[in-house]
């Protein structure tokens, strides 16, 4: 497991984003057109491609709720003692 799924899942969509803006414009599409052509191509891409960085994301967010609400049960557990 990663140690920050988090960061390494924004920084491959990112790597992405930029990839596809770069193809594009070297293919000559520029301004406001290229970044949503880039936008929505490197989202689809992503969907694809990332999917078990996503994965990763989905259980360390979990994990992290889970300890949390753990602490919360516990705190409040004591509290009615």
């Amino acid at each position: 497991m990663q140690r920050h799924p988090v960061l390494a899942f924004f920084a491959l969509r990112t790597a992405l984003l930029v990839a596809v803006a770069l193809v594009l414009w070297v293919i000559g599409v520029n301004g406001a057109l290229a970044l949503l052509i880039a936008l929505v191509v490197s989202s689809l891409l992503s969907l694809k491609l990332l999917s078990k960085q996503r994965d990763a994301v989905s259980e360390a967010i979990a994990a992290r709720v889970d300890r949390t609400r753990g602490r919360l049960d516990a705190a409040a557990a004591a509290e009615d003692e």
